[in-house]
């Protein structure tokens, strides 16, 4: 399965997301590719830190490359320190690769062989590196959190996608990131009033939420793992999550304890 985690919004945690959805698929056996467009390169320096000449390695393998090579093989793919984890990294040359056709972006996207899974993190921007990046998926995520300025850019992003994609509209699903529930108690809070407008105006709202909690930073930048067992209230309640959306993306009932 592709999967593009997509937004026009910045901040809203869209490359968390994408690691989180990656290490749980490879702690379940699953052999995974993430590939990097995003040219704040989070999830490049996650999975390449610590890799020794790791600068070299990401100059001559990358994502750009792959893109003037017209394909994505061992030429642009890079082990990552992560068992069952590979990463084509970002690029800053993608700056110059903007104005290639959306469908050949589609094209390499989907060229990678022999990996279970394949998931791509955006740039919170739109360009044809993204709406490529839209039609090479099988489903795409798109993170939001709680102020009325993220409803916009989501009705933003829906809009343009039904007007350059509209068959991959139908696959787009808004995941609501930072979710509280002490919030959740109260009608009139930011979180409950901005939820209402997402479910008057979409019907591509996920079910399953993930929490509000800074253990996102933890496991980002210092390498903590998620448990479900955990004492830590945040880091048990987002493995939980992570666990409920890939179980509802594959129809799966499968828990990972840590990952």
């Amino acid at each position: 399965m592709v999967i593009t985690v997509s937004s026009i919004k910045g901040g809203v945690g869209k490359s968390s997301v994408v690691l989180l959805l990656a290490n749980n698929l490879a702690s379940r056996g699953r052999k995974v590719l993430v590939i990097d467009t995003d040219l704040n390169n989070t999830v490049t320096v996650y999975y390449t830190m610590g890799i020794g000449r790791i600068g070299e390695i990401c100059e001559r393998q990358n994502v750009s490359l792959a893109f003037s090579m017209g394909k994505i093989d061992d030429k642009n793919i890079v082990q990552s320190r992560k068992q069952n984890v590979s990463v084509v990294p970002s690029s800053l040359r993608l700056l110059d690769q903007r104005s290639m056709e959306s469908v050949e972006i589609k094209r390499v996207l989907r060229s990678a062989k022999g990996f279970d899974d394949v998931i791509i993190d955006t740039s919170p921007t739109y360009d044809s590196i993204v709406a490529g990046a839209w039609m090479a998926a099988d489903l795409i995520l798109s993170p939001v959190q709680f102020t009325e300025y993220n409803f916009n850019m989501s009705a933003c992003l829906m809009s343009k996608m039904r007007s350059v994609t509209p068959e991959q509209a139908k696959k787009t699903y808004f995941l609501f990131n930072h979710w509280s529930e002490q919030y959740a108690k109260y009608p009139s809070s930011m979180q409950n009033l901005v939820f209402t407008m997402y479910r008057q105006n979409f019907d591509n709202l996920l079910s399953v939420t993930l929490p509000d909690t800074r253990f996102v930073d933890r496991y980002t930048n210092f390498d903590e793992k998620c448990n479900v067992r955990s004492l830590q209230p945040g880091c048990s309640r987002l493995a939980k999550g992570i666990n409920n959306l890939i179980n509802m993306i594959y129809d799966q009932n499968t828990v990972v304890e840590v990952f």
